[in-house]
């Protein structure tokens, strides 16, 4: 990574030229089914179109090549591709910027944030009068912690990349002046998107 990649953002986006389904065709329910994808793997759909920080840990881990028979492959008319035999998907440069990111919150996570996190809410100093200001700055700082490379991915399943975001809360009134490092946890879609998990996970760690 150079000075100059890094200033722009150093952000991937994974394609498959050769396919156009992604796991924006599938239920948050069902995520991608085995079987419905063509002759695309689950996990490659999964990741089709997302975008990723260029970093360790950041991204899905690229196949490894280190321990395969590179002959054997080619014998069998595979080629050793980004994340399996025969894999079309490629990391494309990309350069978003903040305003690129969409926050997808299905419905009910908000009731369920003041429902079940309202104490850890009020801790943070935010009283009954502050859920509109508490719920626009967990958002605006989750949408700025993915942008800033603040995540980790938790794991890759069949229902997308599940990434942690570290986020900083601001304390207000008696709690003005703390900070509060809670994550919070999302899937990965494609174009931007990052679907809401939990709006407050727990603390850092």
């Amino acid at each position: 990574m150079n000075v100059f990649e890094n200033a722009l953002g150093n952000w991937i986006e994974i394609i498959d030229d050769k396919n156009d389904i992604t796991i924006e065709n599938y239920g948050y329910e069902t995520g991608v089914i085995g079987g419905t994808t063509e002759n695309h793997c689950v996990k490659c759909v999964a990741v089709n179109k997302c975008w990723f920080k260029n970093e360790k840990n950041k991204k899905p881990e690229r196949f490894d090549k280190t321990n395969i028979n590179l002959v054997d492959l080619l014998l069998k008319g595979l080629m050793p591709g980004l994340y399996h035999p025969n894999c079309h998907c490629k990391e494309n440069p990309i350069y978003p910027t903040i305003e690129n990111i969409k926050l997808l919150v299905p419905k009910g996570k908000i009731d369920y944030l003041f429902n079940n996190k309202g104490d850890w809410i009020k801790a943070f100093g935010y009283h009954e009068n502050d859920k509109e200001k508490f719920l626009e700055v967990l958002l605006t700082k989750t949408r700025e912690s993915y942008f800033y490379g603040n995540y980790y991915i938790q794991s890759l399943t069949n229902y997308g990349c599940k990434i942690n975001l570290q986020i900083d809360i601001p304390g207000i009134n008696e709690k003005s002046g703390k900070v509060y490092k809670i994550e919070t946890n999302y899937m990965i879609f494609p174009k931007g998107k990052i679907k809401m998990n939990t709006p407050i996970g727990g603390w850092q760690k």
